[in-house]
């Protein structure tokens, strides 16, 4: 049972950090075969390309390994923060409200027909 959730967990951890662990795998592999490229170079190369050659060796490794460190720091901050709960989102039916209805239910207070006409008539009495 533990080696079931330990691999959920790195799965999980994999979906999170997918695009880390890429450039993690892919910086370790150019980090090989640069050096071997640049190390076949060095050996049949004479003179001043020799510091040349040797000089842009040590800044694309120091720039391949900062890259790793990178990813691999991201890689740890995103398996230390906790997963987070997915839910599903549940779709609600939209409901369409008209304006006239709209403007009804925006009064403080609902009248009916006979509130009204009560109220017309109020007003008329109390005119005259």
């Amino acid at each position: 049972m533990f080696k079931a959730f330990k691999y959920l967990l790195l799965a999980k951890l994999y979906k999170r950090a997918k695009k880390s662990f890429v450039i993690l795998f892919a910086s370790l592999v150019s980090l090989f075969i640069v050096s071997l490229i640049i190390n076949d170079l060095l050996s049949i190369a004479t003179g001043m390309s020799v510091y040349i050659l040797l000089t842009v060796k040590w800044v694309i490794i120091l720039g391949l390994l900062a890259l790793i460190f990178y990813s691999f720091i991201k890689i740890l901050n995103i398996a230390l923060t906790p997963f987070e709960d997915v839910t599903i989102p549940v779709f609600k039916k939209e409901e369409k409200h008209d304006d006239k209805k709209e403007y009804i239910l925006s009064k403080e207070k609902l009248h009916t027909k006979s509130d009204l006409i009560m109220q017309k008539y109020m007003k008329d009495l109390t005119c005259n």
